[in-house]
């Protein structure tokens, strides 16, 4: 597994080189990221710039709600980072009560909603105290009904990033 992690972090890292908005760490890796950064370099890996036949659904994965003044046109990787980050911080700010597990939570429920973690045993662990979430993160990894290994992939590598036991 740690093999596995360190060609993430090589690809990732590689993939920073081209982001726009970090690029004052261009030959860093990706653990030398700030948090943010790092979980904005993670999801735009794992998510893909929506086209327009993707309504509502736009930038980086962005459903976008009633009111929102958002079009239905291709957006840059600059636009879909900025709408990106407005999104992810948003999150941040509602799960701030969690501490340092508050952008483990956001990037959960950037790719999920926050409504499917609301009542979850995830939440209810964290809230009571306990660290040992692994299998209850891990089992936001399905995709109509069945495991999905890359949307398991992906819960691995946030646990990795985010979350200190």
């Amino acid at each position: 597994m740690k093999k596995w992690l360190m060609i993430m972090v090589v690809l990732l890292s590689a993939m920073t080189a081209n982001a726009t908005s970090i690029s004052d760490y261009r030959k860093a890796n990706l653990m030398a990221l700030p948090p943010f950064e790092r979980a904005c370099v993670l999801i735009r890996h794992y998510e893909t710039l929506h086209k327009p036949k993707h309504w509502p659904t736009i930038a980086y994965g962005h459903v976008v709600q009633k009111g929102e003044n958002y079009r239905k046109r291709q957006y840059t990787h600059a636009e879909a980072d900025r709408i990106l980050r407005k999104d992810l911080s948003r999150l941040c700010a509602y799960y701030r009560g969690y501490g340092a597990d508050s952008l483990l939570l956001a990037c959960l429920a950037y790719n999920v909603g926050s409504g499917r973690i609301q009542n979850s045993t995830l939440l209810k662990k964290l809230k009571s105290g306990n660290r040992d979430i692994h299998h209850e993160y891990t089992s936001f990894s399905k995709y109509k009904g069945r495991r999905h290994p890359g949307l398991y992939r992906r819960r691995w590598m946030e646990l990795e990033l985010f979350f200190r036991p």
